[in-house]
């Protein structure tokens, strides 16, 4: 008898907990913690439940996710990432099997003709960008289907647990999910004209040529820079487009060379451009740049142009979420986010103690006037930490920061591994490795949400892990999902944050002028300032992205509603009706 079918048949809860102990002994080797309990009862009473890393979330969703299913309703369970949707499905799998519940997972590589059959199991993991995608795409199809009588399936609303979910509900609400179809092949003329515009776009100067339109961040020529850009050399090629088109190309091309670069917004991986996601540090290989972005980077990186495509469908993160009966999540950082939570999801965040008291040790900040004297500083701390046995892993932001500073630790001597998204295949073992005595690791937000690092006895007794925080994120809660890859389960550690008056937090929070004045302030004098300056800045932009998904979201819901006025779906493009 299942689970749900003990509870269905009008048994104890108990007796069902004494069955799901049993299983967990069988299949995992530990019982459930009192801990667990609670939080999955609040998983059940849709609220958000933040418990301190380590404490098992996997476990808890899967025993909330048990007693949902019983219903026999669909239970929908997002994660962080594709590599964690398809490790927990199979990790979890033989005890949803010994209950009687079906089990699957949804990633970017599951071909689409499979997905219907995906979507019957029980219990169905993936990420929430992934489920939208198979919404919008029901959605698609279904206006196919709706002249005829040929009948569709319905893509399960039901039930939504959400993993992660301060990162998904909040970080990743500021970007709508789009479906994309391409249109015309870029033809020789607009070929040449964005081959031209990469390398025109050089001799383009800021102010005098072009601005930086605020709140979008695009760019537009001044009336210079127009006339510039007429006046400059140009393929016969290029003739038979508009001035306009021609405009927007060096626009475009502007833009790419401005504020995306590669190894920090995107990598090359074979002969394609691939962007890297800012908050999980991996490869997205279904994901493009839009509105001739895309293209723009093609040329500079000197590669072959790909179509130009066009959404013809689009969600957002609320409107997805909204759609569904029943919607909780865990996370080990929601609490700063609680009443954005409460008043946009409807969601209470509730607190789990943890099952055993930390022994977390946080040093205090490190200021440093440059990046050079910062990378120097983290090394030497590196070092100290590893002649005394323990473990070492050091968070940066981007794919370039992470080889900076392997650079500066291999002219240390300091052997290390490094993590990001051009060798995520090795991240398996990496992660294997990175609690043994004297190891290194050198990781982008990779090694952050759902990471579990397992200490060795010999770094338990040295004291731990120690977790260096290279660089301050968006928000303070980003830097404590990192700090928690250490002192796990009541395990010994520690955590430093290091920060310089060259980080990126303080452009993003000020603007680029300011920044270039606070670097020649730290130059010429103390920088006593630079620690309560971050802080500042952190809580600057977490308004500014608060903001920005209120914005979207009334944007979106004045759009729904004209739409929904004429009788069409509000997220499917209407000049793609009959597509």
């Amino acid at each position: 008898m299942s689970f749900g079918h003990l509870h269905r048949a009008g048994l104890s809860i108990e007796l069902s907990r004494e069955r799901m102990n049993a299983a967990c002994a069988e299949h995992l080797g530990f019982e459930i913690r009192p801990n667990q309990w609670n939080a999955s009862r609040l998983l059940v009473d849709r609220c958000i439940v933040e418990m301190p890393t380590g404490e098992g979330k996997t476990l808890t969703t899967f025993l909330a996710a048990c007693s949902l299913a019983a219903t026999g309703k669909t239970v929908l369970i997002a994660t962080a990432n594709d590599y964690l949707a398809s490790r927990d499905a199979g990790w979890m799998s033989k005890l949803y099997k010994s209950v009687s519940l079906s089990v699957s997972s949804v990633t970017a590589s599951t071909p689409q003709q499979g997905r219907s059959k995906t979507y019957k199991h029980d219990i169905v993991y993936g990420t929430l960008r992934e489920f939208a995608f198979d919404f919008l795409r029901h959605s698609l199809e279904r206006r196919k289907k709706q002249p005829s009588n040929i009948p569709h399936s319905e893509f399960p609303k039901d039930i939504l647990i959400i993993d992660e979910a301060d990162s998904i509900l909040i970080d990743e609400a500021r970007t709508p999910m789009i479906i994309t179809a391409p249109t015309t092949r870029v033809d020789q003329a607009k070929e040449s004209c964005y081959r031209w515009a990469s390398n025109a776009a050089k001799e383009f100067q800021r102010s005098r040529d072009y601005v930086r339109i605020d709140g979008s961040g695009l760019i537009a020529l001044t009336q210079t820079g127009r006339k510039r850009a007429i006046a400059t050399a140009m393929p016969t090629a290029i003739a038979t487009l508009t001035t306009t088109e021609i405009l927007h190309a060096l626009e475009r091309a502007i833009l790419v060379n401005e504020t995306l670069h590669r190894d920090i917004h995107y990598v090359l991986h074979e002969d394609c451009v691939q962007l890297v996601d800012e908050y999980t540090g991996r490869r997205t290989a279904d994901r493009n740049f839009g509105g001739g972005v895309q293209q723009a980077i093609e040329a500079r990186e000197g590669l072959a142009l790909t179509r130009e495509s066009e959404p013809i469908a689009r969600i957002s993160v609320q409107d997805f979420v909204a759609r569904f009966r029943h919607l909780a999540g865990m996370t080990a950082t929601a609490w700063e986010d609680r009443d954005e939570l409460q008043r946009v999801y409807d969601a209470k965040v509730h607190r789990v103690r943890p099952h055993r008291r930390s022994q977390q040790v946080l040093m205090p900040p490190v200021a440093c006037r440059s990046l050079g004297e910062k990378w120097t500083r983290i090394a030497n701390e590196t070092a100290k930490m590893i002649a005394t046995n323990r473990s070492v892993l050091i968070g940066t932001r981007t794919i370039t920061q992470s080889e900076e500073l392997s650079t500066q630790l291999s002219e240390k001597g300091i052997s290390h591994v490094v993590l990001n998204a051009r060798n995520a295949a090795s991240e398996a073992q990496i992660i294997a490795e990175a609690g043994q005595a004297g190891r290194v690791t050198v990781a982008t937000n990779m090694a952050g949400r759902g990471t579990d690092i397992r200490l060795s006895e010999e770094v338990r007794k040295a004291g731990g892990m120690h977790v260096i925080v290279s660089e301050a994120h968006a928000a303070s809660r980003i830097d404590r999902q990192l700090i928690g890859r250490s002192s796990r389960q009541g395990d010994p550690g520690s955590a430093r944050l290091f920060i310089s008056a060259a980080d990126e937090i303080l452009a993003q929070a000020y603007g680029e002028e300011q920044a270039a004045k606070f670097l020649l302030a730290a130059e010429r004098g103390s920088i006593r300032w630079l620690l309560p300056k971050v802080l500042a800045a952190q809580k600057r932009v977490v308004r500014m992205h608060r903001n920005e998904r209120a914005e979207l979201t009334a944007r979106d819901e004045s759009l729904a509603d004209a739409m929904l006025s004429l009788g069409l779906n509000p997220h499917l493009d209407p000049l793609h009706e009959s597509h």
